[in-house]
């Protein structure tokens, strides 16, 4: 639930500083690397199927940014998601990439 509350947060961000793309590419990174702390935070508790639907809201946030005409930010999501899961949890790391 809180995970469709910060996306919904980052839609309303997008549409706020439209025009901005600096401020929206340092919100996507910083939204990236917040996602994987909060998987990192909360994967000992996830089933197989839990941690699966999980990487699949992050393709989904990277979608949206996408859709919304945001590619650089969509890949700057993924890329302060993917740096912070390597850093932070090699275990992670291992299963996911």
């Amino acid at each position: 639930m809180t995970r469709f509350l910060l996306a919904a947060f980052v839609a309303v961000l997008i549409t706020a500083c439209s025009g901005e793309e600096r401020k929206i590419n340092k919100a996507a990174a910083d939204y990236g690397k917040a996602d994987a702390r909060t998987l990192i935070e909360s994967a000992p508790s996830m089933t197989s199927l839990e941690l699966e639907g999980y990487i699949l809201g992050i393709r989904a946030t990277e979608y949206d940014y996408i859709e919304n005409g945001h590619k650089k930010a969509a890949e700057l999501y993924i890329k302060g998601f993917e740096e912070y899961i390597k850093q932070n949890s090699d275990y992670l790391a291992n299963i996911i990439f």
